[in-house]
């Protein structure tokens, strides 16, 4: 067993090798330092680029959150999108991975700062030359690009959501939590409730009254964030962008269930939605729909491909609605 995993290791340093020989590691400067960011190019002259948003958390731009959650997914949708022909930005967000700020800074950060930050991004592919920039948000990445199209001159041509929320982020953390707390756990589920609704109304908790095992969650650290984004209504959002979208769901997503992309496409009937049966949250088909079998089996698995069609999918929506 030890020879075949040196072995498959070997084999997956030489394929990454050889997928970053047409890449370049860039920056962009911010007020609050400088978003690190990989530019991947393919051979051929290419006039359309995709920027991929990351998910919540520290995930990184290759799609990895450390706790051994090493997916490589925007990193695998780059090398695939590139291969058709398509330029590829994805960027370390603010505070992760080399996107690195002051500490103290941290506490103050807000849902839009994000967004800002995914607007330098189109605007540095837009210095670069490309005609045609598409945004790929992933999660919640999907409602920074929301979020952005819906800014006047943004110079977004068109939206990727993977994996997005449909409702509000206090509904799907409502959801998510009764997943995993009820019925055993219904104390902590109900301190949870009045938490979200605390912060729903503009109001922060103060840590003492932050049960521990939901600290990481609710830290007063990202409660102005949690705050910020608990005003944005993705489904309001999609209904005022009038750029093509393209909303992709799995069926085993067992964090963003399929009834939020179905919950976009009602709000912005212009787009189109794609559901793929076998697909978990992390964009990879998974052979079970229990939430510790994926994160052992699919989430720490990064030889896992992406799901099989979602990238012939985003570049047949590319081409057809975004070059043609």
């Amino acid at each position: 067993m030890k020879c075949i995993s040196y072995i498959l290791t070997i084999a997956l340093i030489l394929v990454v090798g050889i997928a970053t020989a047409a890449e370049s590691e860039v920056s962009i400067a911010c007020e609050w330092g400088n978003i690190a960011a990989t530019l991947a190019e393919p051979d051929t002259e290419c006039s359309t680029a995709v920027v991929i948003v990351a998910g919540s958390g520290p995930t990184d731009r290759n799609g990895n959150s450390g706790y051994n959650l090493n997916t490589y997914t925007y990193k695998l949708l780059s090398d695939e999108l590139v291969a058709r022909g398509y330029a590829v930005l994805r960027y370390d967000k603010r505070g992760v991975g080399q996107s690195a700020m002051a500490p103290e800074g941290y506490a103050d950060v807000i849902f839009d700062d994000f967004v800002d930050d995914a607007a330098r991004c189109v605007a540095f592919l837009r210095d670069r030359g490309f005609e045609r920039v598409v945004v790929a948000g992933h999660s919640e990445g999907g409602l920074i690009a929301l979020e952005l199209a819906s800014r006047e001159g943004s110079g977004v041509d068109g939206l990727v959501l993977l994996a997005t929320a449909g409702y509000g982020i206090d509904k799907i953390l409502l959801r998510q939590l009764s997943a995993q707390l009820m019925p055993t756990y219904i104390g902590l589920m109900l301190r949870a409730t009045d938490i979200i609704n605390t912060l729903k109304r503009g109001e922060r908790v103060a840590q003492e009254q932050i049960p521990q095992e939901l600290i990481s969650l609710f830290h007063p650290n990202v409660q102005s964030f949690l705050i910020s984004r608990m005003q944005d209504d993705p489904c309001e959002l999609a209904g005022r962008c009038g750029s093509p979208m393209l909303i992709i769901s799995g069926g085993r997503d067992i964090q963003v269930a399929v009834d939020n992309g179905e919950a976009l496409l009602s709000a912005a009937p212009h787009a189109q939605h794609i559901l793929f049966e076998r697909m978990s949250h992390v964009l990879k088909d998974s052979a079970s729909e229990e939430r510790m079998e994926q994160f052992v089996e699919v989430y720490t698995n990064p030889s896992l491909p992406l799901t099989e069609g979602l990238v012939d999918s985003i570049a047949e929506f590319l081409t057809r609605n975004i070059i043609n």
